[in-house]
């Protein structure tokens, strides 16, 4: 008997996984909203993400480092929501493809809190990026144990990254650039993590690139965030996002 091999198109491969992750948001997006009103408010969410190898007596090694901080605002809050300061270290396993450790700190204020609450995480995470002709994808599965102040308990959260860039012409600095990234509360915490879906992460844009050593980049677009509340409504933000990247 002769097997056959049928080839699949990794460009496919990856916008069935995206077409599947964004087919069970709604599937579950639309069940809880059977249940709970929706809020809906606006904001502003800006980034800078950086990393770079380790080098070891001028030699680059496969060490890798990583930080990233944020800082965000919505009108429920009335203006500062929440900033993120996120360091990492990681292991260039092939060109394409990284493993990740790290520690969050994040500070939030509640839409409708009047106290700041801190947030400590430990991550994990790996991270594949192929190029397909002049596609470029990115995978990223994350897993975070959460450790927050107003309660005892860890909360367990596994969240889903796909992102996919594409210049609008060759060897154009602009391209179009669309991600989406879906949260899964792995547990039930005594601080309010729900053991489901948490929220849901939607973003379209416009990237340029820019000329100089550290590949400059930046980002900016419409981002959709719709997350689960307990207690309280389910809530849909609208984002205008800025991103700035630095590779060292």
């Amino acid at each position: 008997m002769i097997s056959t091999y049928r080839y699949t198109n990794p460009i496919h491969f990856m916008g069935s996984m995206a077409l599947a992750t964004a087919a069970l948001f709604f599937v579950l997006g639309s069940c809880c909203q059977a249940q709970a009103q929706t809020i809906h408010d606006f904001g502003s969410w800006f980034s800078l993400n950086t990393q770079g190898k380790v080098k070891r007596c001028s030699e680059e090694s496969r060490l890798l480092w990583w930080f990233d901080g944020h800082l965000r605002y919505l009108d429920d809050s009335d203006g500062f929501h929440q900033s993120i300061f996120r360091p990492g270290l990681g292991y260039q396993i092939t060109p394409n493809t990284n493993f990740w450790v790290g520690y969050a700190w994040i500070n939030t204020l509640p839409p409708t809190g009047t106290e700041l609450v801190d947030e400590n995480r430990l991550w994990q995470q790996l991270m594949w990026a192929p190029k397909f002709n002049s596609f470029s994808f990115l995978s990223r599965s994350r897993f975070e144990q959460r450790f927050v102040e107003t309660g005892d308990d860890t909360g367990l959260r596994f969240r889903q990254f796909f992102k996919v860039d594409r210049p609008f012409r060759c060897n154009s600095p602009y391209s179009l650039v669309a991600w989406n990234e879906t949260f899964f509360d792995l547990n039930e915490t005594d601080w309010g993590q729900r053991g489901s879906l948490g929220q849901n992460r939607l973003f379209l844009g416009v990237g340029k690139k820019f000329d100089g050593a550290n590949k400059p980049k930046i980002e900016v677009g419409y981002l959709n965030q719709y997350a689960r509340s307990k207690p309280g409504d389910d809530r849909v933000n609208h984002i205008l996002s800025l991103n700035w990247f630095f590779t060292f």
